[in-house]
């Protein structure tokens, strides 16, 4: 397949394509148990009733059998299974900031590739939702826009039978986003919504339904998007490429007769809130899995039922912390499970490795997202302060200098140079937190224009420093920079950066006895109070 540039304009699109396609699906599951745990009764789930019972117990063995084997491999009569994820919000891979990260395509598809290697039929869906609000990424739109299409290429490598349409993902850009699909054209990954119609010529891009084949079984599919999330979007291409969002209540009847006559196994993805999901999982028996959005990262390990018990509603989280396993066995009953994609599934290479390591960070720096991010004055510092760098402030504030030097903030660019993926000193989502200024007029730009600004120095907390560097007595411009413990955490100005993901256990009054300064210089010498001109960017 050949996959032309994430960025060729959709008004250079003379014809529409169809993009993803193909997904698998089944009945009520039993939740597999986590390795080495025992398999839970149907009396401990919370969301399971008498009328929905686990279909099998867990297989025999001690724990560290089954440890040693995948899930898969424990799931006797085992005819296919279907892999379920959704809601990436931009989490490509784990940052690898902090031990124990969860998440990413990489080991994603390494899970695949067991399967594959096993011989084990499956089918691959994904529930959309592939970024967040580009507005919000740390990165900044352009990112969060590459970010998108790189998305859509790995989903493609897999390959992925299906992705739903969620309204977070136009928010690229209508236009964009349509663009970035007919990239796809000729992939085996099809686009689905049943009730979102495209605008003629581009209505080929979505596709109602779908019927796939893994092993001996046929699998419907069909997917669903929130009219109102839809309303919602504020874009000018908006009503000339999606003049029409119908109520899912009215495209489902139909949709679901024809794949009962096609299909062993009916699925449903609901890019609506979750309690849209339950209500369309009741509302509309014959499907055997409803896919649903999540509220939160981490999902609930068992699956829910309705229908008694002919349904199951699943949700795999956010973030792309975990998939979900749908395991079809031989006398028609379902297993499921949660799979968490730990240090497990961490692998030496795969293609999606290949795209996301180095395409998706080589078009960052070909791009230049950070030399080119859009910057902001800075508010609440000395007016036309500019920010002056560590080395600045060390002549007068020497112990204070020593202090922070022997911080892991003093080496916070450092470890972007050594970290073994390469090009990392271009992706402005880890670039943010490691360098002084990010996102400023006069802060970081690049290692050649602002090498005095590398690591994380004064100035993320204190604020730009130049006036007060060449007038250290002048009290307007010190004042403007002083900063108490009370205010950093009341604001919570360390959690821009060390925040749940990046690090998950971070007290700001542990963290902060690691940093404190205060009280180290005494300002005696003379010299101190002479001011000096602080550096300007190259």
């Amino acid at each position: 397949m050949s996959v032309r540039s994430p960025y060729r304009s959709v008004l250079a699109v003379a014809t529409a394509a169809a993009l993803l396609g193909y997904v698998g699906c089944g009945r009520p599951a039993a939740p597999e148990p986590e390795p080495g745990q025992p398999a839970p009764s149907a009396a401990a789930s919370p969301s399971t009733t008498a009328a929905d019972k686990p279909a099998a117990a867990a297989d025999a063995g001690d724990a560290a059998s089954r440890d040693a084997r995948e899930f898969f491999e424990r799931w006797d009569g085992l005819k296919a299974v279907l892999i379920v994820s959704g809601e990436t919000d931009g989490y490509l891979e784990p940052c690898g900031c902090t031990m124990g990260q969860m998440g990413g395509m990489i080991r994603r598809q390494e899970l695949v590739e067991r399967m594959k290697a096993k011989g084990v039929p499956y089918a691959l869906i994904d529930l959309g939702g592939l970024t967040k609000d580009p507005t919000a990424s740390r990165g900044g739109f352009e990112q969060a826009k590459i970010k998108f299409g790189i998305a859509l290429k790995a989903l493609a490598a897999f390959p992925y039978q299906a992705i739903a349409l969620g309204a977070d993902d136009f928010k690229v850009g209508v236009g964009e986003a349509f663009a970035q699909f007919l990239n796809y054209q000729d992939a085996p990954t099809k686009l689905l919504s049943a009730n979102l119609v495209a605008a003629e010529g581009f209505d080929a891009v979505i596709q109602p339904s779908l019927v796939v084949e893994a092993g001996p079984l046929k699998l419907g599919v069909t997917a669903v998007i929130d009219p109102d999330a839809v309303a919602r979007l504020s874009d000018p291409d908006k009503e000339a490429l999606i003049p029409t969002v119908k109520k899912p209540d009215e495209v489902l009847p139909a949709i679901l007769k024809d794949l009962e006559a096609q299909s062993d196994h009916q699925v449903l993805m609901v890019q609506a809130p979750p309690a849209e999901a339950r209500r369309l999982a009741e509302a509309f028996p014959g499907f055997d899995v409803v896919v649903a959005t999540s509220e939160a990262p981490d999902p609930e390990a068992d699956p829910r039922t309705v229908n008694d018990g002919k349904t199951m509603i699943v949700n795999v989280g956010r973030r792309g912390k975990y998939v979900g396993a749908v395991g079809f066995l031989g006398d028609g009953s379902l297993k499921y499970r949660r799979v968490a994609l730990t240090e497990k599934y961490d692998s030496k290479g795969n293609e999606v490795k290949k795209i996301i390591e180095d395409e998706y960070r080589g078009l960052l720096k070909a791009v230049g997202t950070v030399a080119n991010f859009p910057r902001r004055d800075y508010v609440g510092g000395a007016p036309g302060a500019r920010f002056a760098g560590a080395e600045s402030c060390r002549e007068c504030h020497p112990n204070t200098f020593l202090k922070w030097s022997s911080t892991k903030h003093a080496h916070a660019f450092e470890s972007l140079e050594t970290d073994p993926k390469p090009n990392v000193i271009y992706d402005a989502e880890c670039v943010s937190c490691h360098v002084t200024g990010f996102e400023y007029n006069s802060g970081w730009v690049s290692t050649e224009a602002t090498p005095y600004l590398k690591g994380n120095q004064c100035e993320n907390c204190h604020g730009p420093a130049s006036k007060h560097v060449a007038e250290p007595d002048d009290e307007t411009f010190r004042n403007a920079l002083k900063l108490t413990a009370e205010q950093a955490d009341r604001n919570r100005l360390c959690a821009r950066c060390h925040d749940e993901d990046n690090s998950p256990k971070f007290d700001f009054a542990g963290y902060w006895a690691q940093v404190a300064h205060k009280g180290l210089d005494d300002y005696a010498d003379p010299k101190v109070h002479q001011g000096a001109a602080a550096p300007e960017a190259n």
